[in-house]
């Protein structure tokens, strides 16, 4: 692989540590809401709502690192 086809994956990889910082800061606020919820409120369907968001903010994490992981190992 060529320099320039290199320093096209580590700046796709700076974007994908962007996108990883901001859905990270996403699914806390999210994590906070359901955290400080009342007990009277946790069997809503809100509440349900809200952890899926969670539980699908935290795959779309693991896929980025995934994805990071193979840009790396594609540079090598």
């Amino acid at each position: 692989m060529n320099k320039e086809r290199r320093r096209q994956l580590e700046l796709a990889e700076h974007h994908i540590d962007v996108a990883y910082d901001l859905i990270q800061d996403a699914m806390d606020d999210e994590q906070d809401c359901l955290d400080n919820t009342p007990e009277n409120l946790q069997e809503s369907d809100r509440y349900a709502k809200m952890e899926e968001a969670v539980d699908h903010l935290s795959d779309a994490l693991e896929s980025l690192n995934d994805a990071k992981d193979e840009l790396s190992e594609a540079r090598e």
